[in-house]
Parts: structure tokens; sequence; C-alpha cells
């Protein structure tokens, strides 16, 4: 049943779905798991110590966060074809910048870029385009597109291993920038077109869009501030604990290639979270899905926490994959339900920028507690007391959503 929901959803709508995910797909440029590869060899090239090049990422996704909150409403007066020219320009300008870089201030400008363009934008002119014209079970179009980022999370790395292997890390950037005007650009346009994307505007008759809240009524909102703390939460935990794992590694003397090993599992399962959250989604709504979302995130903690054997790393990044599959769906979703898709383009930025500063800030929070002398089970219990804490925050405004 499951199944064949999917693929009808596909066979009526597969431009837009195949628009979304190509879009998200290829964003994966920007993301921290991709650029990560490459961070030992930027590092030998400019002479950069760990403290520098972590600053100057951080500063880097900062910038890119306020930005995105800044101009992120453009998704809903600017077509989106010119959006997709535009952001994709720029991340080949990142690409072939990253191949010529000697510099700290050339280092911040690529990676400005690519978390700008690739983590930022190009992800949110897909998702906000597909719940904008989603014209129904707005749910799974939206697991299916963020699945972009899971399949990317799986295929990615090999390929970018065999890449810096076969042409070295710098020339590895400019295959990558001409894949996108060669392979990307074309086809994502090609796929606007199909889907009839190029209006700015949704001509719905049964839609009230005057009732649409505005951001600036969002932020208004009490509701709104509830309910982002449990919205930012995972993406939050995650990159600390990803970004942070040498710490895991040495407190339970695990390997490096037993937690490298388990990212397979986390992938796999982040997707298959993302398809199955969809689906329950469109049957039961995005509130009752919500409140699920910390569950595995604690199970995951709880087995760091409490499991020295090396099972325990693909188990609790099964858990984390569970919780960051639902997380992007859920909360997109919900935005929709709460607030209408008429500016879903400047809300879903607003949130889009707060998730970047979360992710931003995590590494640097993760290694202070670190630093002053907090073990394993400390960090974990508080980053537990942390979830239930924003848990409880959802007691309120649950019957008001």
């Amino acid at each position: 049943m499951l199944a064949r929901s999917y693929v009808t959803l596909i066979r009526h709508q597969w431009p837009l779905i195949a628009f979304g995910f190509l879009s998200i797909f290829f964003g994966n440029i920007g993301q921290s798991f991709f650029i990560s590869w490459y961070g030992s060899s930027i590092k030998d090239a400019l002479l950069l110590s760990d403290a520098t090049y972590g600053g100057i990422y951080a500063i880097a996704t900062m910038t890119s966060s306020v930005l995105v909150i800044s101009f992120g409403g453009v998704v809903d007066r600017v077509r989106v074809d010119k959006l997709l020219i535009f952001f994709a320009t720029l991340l080949m300008v990142a690409c072939a910048l990253m191949y010529s870089v000697d510099s700290v201030v050339g280092l911040l400008l690529v990676f400005f870029l690519l978390r700008f363009c690739g983590q930022g934008f190009l992800p949110h002119i897909a998702q906000a385009t597909v719940i904008k014209r989603a014209q129904q079970d707005k749910g799974k179009a939206i697991s299916l597109v963020g699945s972009g980022v899971a399949i990317g999370e799986v295929v990615l790395p090999s390929i970018v291993i065999g890449l810096i292997a076969f042409l070295g890390w710098r020339e590895s950037w400019l295959f990558i920038g001409a894949t996108l005007l060669v392979v990307f650009l074309p086809l994502v346009l090609w796929l606007v077109r199909k889907a009839d994307l190029k209006r700015t505007r949704i001509d719905a008759d049964n839609q009230n869009h005057a009732s649409d809240a505005s951001r600036r009524q969002v932020i208004r909102d009490w509701r709104f501030w509830m309910i982002i703390p449990i919205a930012l939460v995972t993406p939050f935990l995650v990159t600390g604990v990803f970004i942070q794992q040498d710490f895991i590694l040495e407190a339970k003397r695990w390997t490096p290639g037993v937690l490298a090993g388990s990212f397979v599992f986390y992938g796999a399962v982040h997707w298959l979270s993302s398809v199955i959250s969809g689906s329950l989604i469109d049957k039961y709504r995005s509130r009752n899905v919500l409140i699920l979302i910390p569950i595995p995130l604690l199970l995951g903690l709880m087995v760091i926490a409490n499991i020295d054997h090396t099972l325990a790393a693909p188990l609790f990044m099964c858990l984390f994959g569970l919780a960051i599959g639902a997380t992007n769906p859920v909360i997109n979703t919900l935005w929709a339900e709460m607030y209408g898709v008429s500016h879903i383009g400047a809300i879903r930025s607003l949130v889009t920028g707060m998730m970047i500063l979360s992710t931003a800030l995590a590494p640097w929070v993760f290694g202070i507690v670190i630093d002053i002398g907090w073990t394993l089970n400390q960090l974990i219990y508080a980053l537990i007391g942390l979830i239930l804490s924003f848990t409880v925050l959802l007691v309120p405004v649950y019957p008001r959503i």
C-alpha cells in the first residue's frame, strides 16, 4: 500500500519530484559531510591548524545562515528557473575558486558560497516550491525530494574518494563544477518547464491565500517559538556528534572504521524514515508525527552512554538516521499546515537559517564542553536533558497546532 501510494504520486507529479530531488542532491556539494572529505587536503595545502580551519568554516556557515534568512523570501516572488540559474552559477564559481584557493580569505569565500548555495538555497528553492505546488500528498512529496540528502550520504563519499584519487583534490572540484554546468543545470531547467514551475504564483481555486500568515506574523506567534527548539535539536545534535566523533571513538576505544562503516546504515535509515514519515504525515498530519521525533534521538543517546560494544555504532547511527529522516518532512509540512503556503519561502528561509546556524554552533559548543573536561556520559546526559526540556515545550502548544 505504501509503495503503491508513492508510485501513484511519482506517476502524476514526476517532473516536480525529480526537480526537487536533483536540486537537493546536487546541493549536497555544500553539505558538511561532503566538504569534510577535503578537510585534511585543504589544511595541508594552506598550512592551517584545526582551530583556524574550523573557525573559517564556522564564520562562513553563520554568514550563510544570516543571508538565507534575509533573502529566502525571493522564492515567493522570483521565477524558479531564474533562481536555479543564479545559485547554480554561484556554486560553479565556488568550485572554480576551490581549485585555485591559496589563502584564508579565499577559503572563507569558497566555504561561504558552498554553504550559502549548496546547503542553503538549492534545498530551500526545491522544498519551498514542492510545498507550494504539490497538488496532493505534500508529506510524501517532501519526503521524496528530501531523500536527495540521504542518497547523497550513501553514494557521494565513494565518488569523492574516487575523484580525489584519480584527479587530485583540486582538480576534482573542476569536475564537480563541470557536472553542474553540463548535467544539473540543463536537466533541472527542463524539469522546471515540464512541471510548469515558471509561474511565481499558484492558481488555486480553493485556497484562501489572504488568510495565509506572513513571516512577520509567524515571528509574533508564540507557537512557532515553542516548536522551533525541537526542530533544531536534531541537526544540532547529529552535526555535533559527527564532527566530534573522535571524542566518542576515544571514550569507547573504537577504531575509526567502526563509525565510518556505520554511515551506510545511517544513510539507508535516513532515507527509509523520510519515506515512511511522509506517508504518516499525509494520513495523520504533521502535528501527530512531530511528537515522535525525540524518541529515536533519546534512544540513540542512551545507546552511546550505556553500550561499549562496537555493535552500538550502527545501532545509534540507525536511530539518528530515523530522527533526521523524519524531521525534514514533518517540520516543512507543519509550517504549511499552520501558516499556509503563500509565504512559505520566507517562513522556510527563517527556519533554514536557524538550522544552518545551529549546525555551525554545534561543533563549537561540543568542543567547549570537551575541552573543559566533561566525560562522554556527562555530555550525553546533558543532551538528553536538553531534548526532554524541548519536548516539554510542545505540551502547551500541541492542542493549538
